[in-house]
């Protein structure tokens, strides 16, 4: 008699259509999970996408600036107000209502219009502006809350200009300072 080795029996035919089903089962509920999530709580869903989206991003230009000397570059638009700001045309509107004595021309963009290209930033990021070889350098960071926060927190924030955008499913916004750098 002849022995076979390393040689085993295909499973049968009925276990194909319960892994299928099973596969699928497990599928529909972490959508329905998902879904529930959104429902229930959009902000926590939109602060861990934000959170993983930001951490991506800093990772690819730092990667990019380590390989090929690219630096992020941001788009300054218009001058104008919530208006302009909602435009959500990927440039960064400056906001004529943060004009005032002691605080930098500020230049802001919603976190899902562009704007959360500035999130991973920290003192020293070296930054580039659309249509200018001139470099940036970040140079201060302020933190505040979306609501109830005024220019006041703002004042003595170094920097020729600023930028600003939004955190992913917090109540806070992000501050950063540029200076040229000679």
């Amino acid at each position: 008699m002849r022995e076979t080795v390393g040689r085993s029996k295909p499973p049968p035919r009925r276990w194909h259509g319960f892994l299928s089903a099973a596969a699928g089962t497990v599928l529909v509920l972490a959508g329905g999970a998902l879904l529930v999530g959104l429902l229930a709580a959009p902000e926590r869903v939109e602060y861990v996408y934000g959170t993983v989206k930001t951490a991506v991003t800093g990772s690819i230009h730092a990667a990019r600036e380590d390989a090929f000397g690219d630096l992020p570059t941001v788009d300054l638009g218009a001058t104008g107000g919530v208006h302009e700001l909602d435009g959500c045309d990927g440039t960064f509107t400056e906001m004529s209502s943060y004009e005032r004595e002691g605080v930098p021309p500020v230049w802001a963009a919603h976190n899902n219009c562009q704007g959360d290209v500035l999130l991973p930033w920290e003192i020293g990021q070296r930054v580039q502006v659309e249509g200018s070889d001139q470099v940036y350098q970040v140079v201060d960071i302020r933190h505040t809350p979306k609501t109830w926060a005024t220019t006041d927190d703002l004042l003595g924030l170094d920097g020729s200009f600023a930028l600003q955008t939004c955190f992913y499913g917090e109540d806070r916004m992000k501050f950063v300072g540029l200076e040229p750098v000679d």
